[in-house]
């Protein structure tokens, strides 16, 4: 049915939301064609009717033609209520792959972690003022908000052992988050057709690509460890799978002043422990999505 598609401009899409939509549907169906029926039969070429509107777009949005984390956990949910609250049971997704409501499980807890965490977003402003005028109460009182939707945002994962089943997800839907970078099925990547001379090569989805975890490693002032530069270079290179505006945001947090720098200058014995609050939920959630890790993928290798 793919090869069978017209092409379709992307020139009637208008404005940012359609937009999206339509990177994320294209995003779907690329990865349905490319691994057809689990990684058997595999493709090699995106043909050119899904291939030129989706690399149009992609160069449009400034995203890669392959399923990001934006799509496929950001923008890939309704509500069933549009009145109700944003709550798993008044939820829903846009787009399934195979794997029943595994997938729709492991896309709406790892939204629901999102929201969760991106709520302590309103503090940065707070955060940066206190810093700047050295205002320690109300700089206390951003750090504690921001520990507190980080706890909150770990909470929200535990739903995913509730919603996800390890065996489909590993053998099923982790198949259909597959890039094709470093791929052992797509030695040199996949070639975009009437785009593209020569394959291009990207990674899958990961909630590497989420811009809100990195978000707080820069406010924090968190770094990789000496020894781990490879995985600092890992977290830059996802930077590439998220929205230019995620990108952006980032880098003003990275130039603005330095919280952990003002807390250790103060020598306060509550601030710190203030601060070194909300570096714990971060650990914490961090050890737990290793956990996840675990029991949805290596675990499941192993059988």
């Amino acid at each position: 049915r793919v090869d069978q598609l017209q092409i379709h401009s992307i020139d009637g899409l208008k404005g940012h939301k359609s937009q999206r939509l339509a990177h994320l549907t294209l995003g779907y169906i690329t990865m349905a064609y490319v691994w057809n029926q689990g990684d058997k039969d595999v493709r090699e070429v995106l043909p050119k009717n899904i291939a030129v509107p989706y690399c149009e777009l992609s160069e449009k949005l400034g995203l890669p033609p392959i399923l990001v984390y934006a799509d496929c956990v950001l923008a890939n949910w309704k509500k069933k209520d549009p009145s109700g609250p944003m709550t798993y049971e008044n939820m829903d997704v846009l787009f399934w792959f195979p794997g029943g409501d595994c997938c729709k499980g492991f896309f709406l807890v790892s939204l629901l972690v999102e929201i969760a965490a991106a709520s302590a977003i309103k503090v940065i402003p707070d955060l940066f003022k206190a810093v700047k005028n050295e205002d320690q109460n109300a700089l206390q009182k951003a750090l504690r908000y921001i520990a507190s939707s980080l706890k909150q945002a770990r909470k929200e994962f535990e739903k995913m052992h509730k919603y996800v089943d390890p065996n489909t997800f590993y053998n099923v839907l982790r198949i259909y988050l597959s890039g094709w970078k470093n791929s052992s099925k797509l030695p040199k990547g996949l070639k975009y057709e009437g785009f593209s001379d020569t394959p291009r090569e990207y990674a899958g989805g990961s909630a590497a690509q989420s811009s809100i975890f990195q978000c707080f490693d820069v406010l924090l002032g968190i770094q990789q460890k000496s020894g781990e530069e490879s995985a600092a270079r890992f977290l830059q290179e996802m930077r590439k799978y998220m929205p230019p505006a995620h990108r952006e945001f980032l880098l003003s947090l990275e130039s603005g002043p330095s919280v952990r720098e003002f807390v250790l200058s103060k020598g306060d014995i509550e601030l710190q422990a203030d601060y070194n609050e909300c570096v714990k939920a971060m650990v914490s959630l961090r050890n737990y999505h290793l956990e996840i890790v675990s029991k949805y993928i290596v675990r499941p290798s192993c059988q």
